[in-house]
Parts: C-alpha cells; sequence; structure tokens
C-alpha cells in the first residue's frame, strides 16, 4: 500500500505540473465551453434541458477524454521510448502497482476537472440544476472515462511516440466532431449520425445528455462502455505481451 501511495502521489504531481495539462485539460475545455454557449446563447432548449447545461456536459467529456487518450496514452509512449517502463521491471515496484497508480491518479485529475469546470459553467452563467443532476452527471463522467484510459492504455503501447501523439489527437479530435461534442448531433449529415452509434464518446455524453433530461441512462450506452472497456484493455495487454515474447 505505501509503495501505491507513492507512486500515486508522484504521478498525479506530475501531470498536475504539466504545462501541457493546463493548456488541454483544463484551458482548452473552458474556452471551447464558453465559446459554444455564446454562440448559440445559453438559454436555448435543447434535449430537455438548456445549451448552457447540455454544452457543459459535451465539453467536459471532451476534456476527461483528452487526459485519457492524449495525456495518458501519449505518456506511456514516451516513458517506453525513454526506457523508463523497462528500468522500472527492475525495481522492487510491481508492475501492477504501478499501472493502479497511474489510473488512480489520472481518475483523480478526472474528478478534478469536474469539479472545476462544473460550478465555473454555473457561476458564469447561472445555471441551475438540481443536486441529484450535478451528482449523477459528475458520477458518470468519471466513471464512464474509464474506457478512454483504456484506449489511452492502447496508444500508449506504439513504439513510436510522435506516431503515438499524432494517432492521439486524431482520435480526439475525430470522436469529439464525430460523437456530437461540439456540436449536437442532430445537426450533422445523417450518416455522420449513424456512424455516432458506433463511437465510445457518443454513449460517453449521451449518458450526460439523458440524465439531464431526466431519463434513466440506457443499458445500451453502459454496455457498450463497457465493451470497449474489455476490448482495448485486453488489446494493449495482448501486444505488450507479444511484444515482450519477441
Amino acid at each position: 500500500m505505501k509503495m501505491f501511495y507513492a507512486q500515486w502521489k508522484a504521478e498525479t504531481l506530475r501531470i498536475i505540473r504539466s504545462p501541457f495539462f493546463m493548456i488541454f485539460s483544463i484551458v482548452m475545455p473552458i474556452t471551447f465551453y464558453f465559446l459554444f454557449a455564446s454562440l448559440n446563447g445559453p438559454e436555448l432548449k435543447i434535449g430537455g434541458t438548456t445549451w448552457g447545461v447540455y454544452s457543459l456536459m459535451s465539453m467536459t467529456a471532451f476534456s476527461l477524454i483528452g487526459t485519457a487518450v492524449s495525456q495518458f496514452g501519449i505518456r506511456l509512449a514516451y516513458e517506453r521510448k525513454e526506457g523508463w517502463i523497462r528500468q522500472l521491471q527492475l525495481t522492487p515496484l510491481p508492475m501492477a502497482t504501478w499501472l493502479s497508480a497511474k489510473l488512480a491518479s489520472q481518475l483523480l485529475i478526472h474528478l478534478c476537472i469536474i469539479l472545476l469546470l462544473f460550478p465555473v459553467a454555473a457561476f458564469v452563467y447561472g445555471l441551475e440544476l438540481s443536486f441529484s443532476k450535478w451528482f449523477l452527471c459528475g458520477l458518470w463522467l468519471l466513471a464512464g472515462s474509464v474506457p478512454f484510459l483504456a484506449i489511452g492504455a492502447l496508444v500508449g503501447t506504439m513504439k513510436n511516440a510522435d506516431a503515438a501523439t499524432a494517432i492521439s489527437n486524431v482520435l480526439l479530435m475525430g470522436m469529439a466532431v464525430a460523437g456530437g461534442l461540439w456540436m449536437p448531433l442532430e445537426t450533422l449529415p445523417g450518416w455522420l449520425q449513424k456512424a455516432a452509434e458506433w463511437l465510445p464518446s457518443y454513449h460517453y455524453a449521451k449518458g450526460a445528455w439523458d440524465t439531464l433530461a431526466g431519463q434513466t441512462i440506457s443499458m445500451e450506452n453502459i454496455a457498450f462502455l463497457i465493451s470497449c472497456t474489455v476490448f482495448f484493455m485486453v488489446l494493449s495487454s495482448y501486444i505488450l505481451k507479444k511484444r515482450e515474447a519477441i
């Protein structure tokens, strides 16, 4: 437990002190949120709620996906490139403890992002939601970010760290636009709306949107995200084991 705590603390401080984290996980989502909310007007009615609240959930989802896929995945790729992981295998620290600490620190960062974005948006636009909806949306966004950590782990298996950076950014932008995070899915072309149903970003954000509308989160959304988590974790584990065997 002491090794886990020490590693978790080190990972958390490392993330917080990164300029990349501040820009892409805090500044960019807040900027995008205020931009999109002001363009359409926060009081615009959409999906059983207002655009101000609807887009807040979208931008929070975008921020958490970005930290999971880009930051987490790219960091793993560079640690592998620099030989840090190979050196770590020579220490008493079990790899399972190291990875668990990384995931736990990333989830803590996700929680901090939620606790920052929600109050800022609520204060600026005077958003009004019941405590239960704030809580349920935050809980869903936190728990639902796990599949994207699995995608980040897959990105982190890449040998070329520069390629991992490029691919993670393409994945992030693709899931944001096609998943309906930057604009309502109804405004996108029909073929893109159908494609969104196969993207984890859509099922992730939809859980929050449905909660805002007073609806129960669909089992389809939950099952899809769980399936993605299992698939990408198994795939990344397979790639790593195969590489170690060579």
